[in-house]
């Protein structure tokens, strides 16, 4: 049985071309979201998702037992209500405000088991099946490959340097950017997808909020709790490390990936 038509859904529309999809629908009037989770420990999000609304978070609730198939799960959830911000210093301060007192609500959840397939950023570069499939992907796109090896060893250079690096950690989101959050009448209503939620450095969530150039971001969340020295180096060792997140199984697969978002993003440091 398809989710559509176990839940009685109807209107369905893509909201992303991801492999973990996204889709809009309507069920007996009301909106509601279709996500399709792929990863081996998908539970992981949902149970952090949960505690940060326990704490008054406006997450996602999902409003049915997921849909456990072979390759992954269904979830239904109710669509939160609200907008995007318009996207400016202005959105990019405020976001970082609102990131800084997010870390603190992750670290109150008290979630500090690592979540199934993920590594830590010193681990994911330093991996050595990593550099051996770089290094064949050098070998047909020779300046794409120097790119990314370039980018990795800084990484492992940095994080050799630095074994135990002592900054806080907690849950992270994983991609606290604007579209995932949601307003109306100028009130957080929705922090949405969730599907990058891991245990780490909490700088690391700094990879896809500030994104190398919003450095708004930065100093909003300064305001709310100043980095540390060591925090604001580890910013750009950690940014790199997370261009190879799952990298490794797209060059293994054969088929010679679209690497344009990781080249763009490193040509940013």
């Amino acid at each position: 049985m398809t989710p559509w038509s176990r839940w009685g859904l109807a209107n369905r529309r893509a909201l992303t071309e991801r492999v973990n999809g996204t889709w809009a629908a309507d069920r007996d009037g009301v909106p509601v979201i279709v996500k399709f989770f792929t990863e081996r420990d998908w539970r992981y999000p949902l149970r952090v998702a949960a505690a940060l609304r326990a704490l008054g978070w406006p997450t996602p609730d999902p409003i049915e037992e997921p849909l456990v198939v072979p390759d992954g799960a269904w979830m239904l959830f109710e669509r939160l209500p609200g907008t995007p911000k318009d996207r400016g210093p202005a959105e990019q301060r405020a976001r970082g405000r609102l990131l800084a007192e997010f870390h603190a609500a992750a670290a109150e959840t008290g979630i500090s088991d690592q979540r199934g397939g993920f590594a830590s950023p010193a681990q994911v570069v330093g991996d050595p099946e990593l550099e051996h499939w770089l290094r064949v992907h050098e070998r047909s796109k020779p300046e794409e490959g120097r790119i990314l090896r370039r980018c990795r060893d800084a990484a492992v250079i940095w994080f050799a340097d630095h074994p135990e690096p002592d900054v806080p950690r907690s849950v992270i989101h994983g991609d606290f950017a604007p579209w995932n959050l949601l307003y109306e009448n100028g009130r957080l209503t929705g922090l949405i997808d969730f599907e990058a939620a891991h245990h780490t450095f909490q700088v690391a969530d700094f990879v896809l909020s500030w994104r190398g150039y919003q450095d708004e971001v930065l100093r909003g969340y300064q305001e709310v709790r100043p980095l540390s020295e060591l925090e604001l180096e580890m910013i750009r060792p950690v940014y790199r490390a997370w261009m190879f997140f799952g990298l490794k199984e797209q060059l293994a697969a054969g088929t010679p990936p679209d690497l344009s978002w990781q080249i763009t993003h490193i040509g940013r440091l």
